[in-house]
């Protein structure tokens, strides 16, 4: 999958007008620049993780809702198919995989945290969890503060409307597979 710049692009514009929203008026909703706005807007600019969630949680919609591209019936995609999309470091790498749609009110994504390396997740509004399932290596997971430690093969199911972080346990590259779930 290749890096959704234009699908981001696309997918703010057309909900930002649709809502009759100024730059100026999504930028206060959202804490994001109106400079930087416009700069996604015109495909200018690659945002990061952090300022995705901030303009979804401003406009009160999934993160993927932004990352959408026109829906396939079959198609066989690699987890790590295209240019993800990264934390300011780089070291913290979100390849999404299944996008929301309101009739499954669900969206997946493959992640890999380079060793040493601890993202900060934004609280999720709304009923929301996440499921992280480990696939190689090791993570650290604080919800609340409370440190969960997942090895491979296994998973954690925490409500997501609270801080939470990831953090890479060990040498190598922890790899999993997370999931989001809105429930209404």
């Amino acid at each position: 999958m290749e890096q959704p710049i234009d699908s981001i692009s696309n997918n703010l514009k057309r909900i930002r007008e649709a809502r009759n929203l100024s730059l100026e008026g999504l930028s206060e909703l959202s804490g994001v620049s109106k400079s930087m706005l416009r700069q996604i807007e015109t495909g200018k600019s690659n945002p990061t993780i952090a300022t995705i969630w901030k303009i979804a949680n401003g406009l009160k919609v999934s993160f993927t809702s932004l990352l959408r591209r026109p829906a396939v019936e079959a198609k066989v995609s690699s987890f790590t198919g295209g240019t993800p999309l990264t934390s300011e470091s780089a070291h913290y790498r979100l390849f999404p995989l299944i996008p929301f749609e309101p009739e499954q009110s669900f969206e997946t994504y493959y992640i890999e945290i380079d060793p040493g390396t601890i993202f900060f997740g934004e609280p999720h509004e709304g009923n929301v969890y996440e499921y992280v399932f480990v696939v190689k290596g090791r993570m650290e997971i604080l919800v609340d503060e409370k440190a969960f430690k997942i090895k491979e093969n296994e998973f954690l199911q925490f409500r997501a409307d609270r801080p939470h972080k990831y953090r890479c346990l060990g040498e190598s590259t922890a790899r999993a597979i997370m999931q989001i779930s809105y429930l209404g």
